[in-house]
């Protein structure tokens, strides 16, 4: 028996079911500049980033030789970009949780990884942030504002101390779950665990 064609199912079908909107993107990207009085973050061109600090040696420049006033000077209008309003609304999109019975040892390290890679992408997209970091005595469960920023770090714990991980994304909204077990830790050789030296 063959099925007709209009009820054959296609992959453009399937595609546009699995696809879900952020409840906080912009649905209508507004004309002009834009300014979130919160982070500082701004919105042109529909990007958010943020504006560049001009260094020393581009202000000793610019005070010999300024540039040309440009014909059109942009005034930026007060809005809150959706990074911001999911801080104050405590809506993560990414949950991480590190299990490592070794811990103690390399919180230090790991926690300093995080920050390195939320400031490194905060500089390419302000709207992916760390929103909360709560440690355990046995790992620690980070939320993120997006499920791209947390999986990025996923990989970035996996690649740097191994381990294993497992994610999880969920169908009904846009969320991903990232579970990540530490390497066991290394047992130690001998009764004491301490080296000994043959004297001669």
């Amino acid at each position: 028996m063959t099925v007709p064609r209009s009820n054959r199912y296609s992959t453009q079908s399937l595609k546009k079911k699995e696809i879900i909107d952020d409840p906080y993107s912009m649905k209508q990207t507004p004309k002009g500049l834009l300014e979130c009085p919160e982070c500082l973050a701004v919105f042109y061109r529909k990007r958010w980033s943020f504006p560049e600090i001009p260094s020393a040696q581009n202000q000793k420049s610019t005070a010999v030789s300024p540039k040309k006033p440009t014909k059109q000077i942009l005034v930026p209008q007060s809005f809150v970009c959706p990074a911001c309003r999911k801080l104050r609304d405590g809506y993560a999109e990414g949950f991480i949780k590190i299990h490592w019975p070794n811990w103690e040892t390399h919180k230090a390290e790991v926690l300093g990884l995080i920050h390195n890679e939320e400031h490194q992408a905060v500089r390419n997209n302000p709207l992916e942030r760390v929103m909360t970091i709560r440690t355990r005595p046995d790992g620690a469960d980070i939320e993120t504002t997006t499920e791209h920023f947390a999986q990025r770090l996923g990989k970035h714990l996996d690649r740097a101390f191994k381990g294993s991980i497992q994610y999880k994304w969920s169908h009904k909204d846009k969320c991903v779950r990232i579970a990540w077990q530490g390497p066991p830790a290394l047992k130690k050789h001998g009764r004491s665990g301490k080296t000994s030296t043959k004297k001669s």
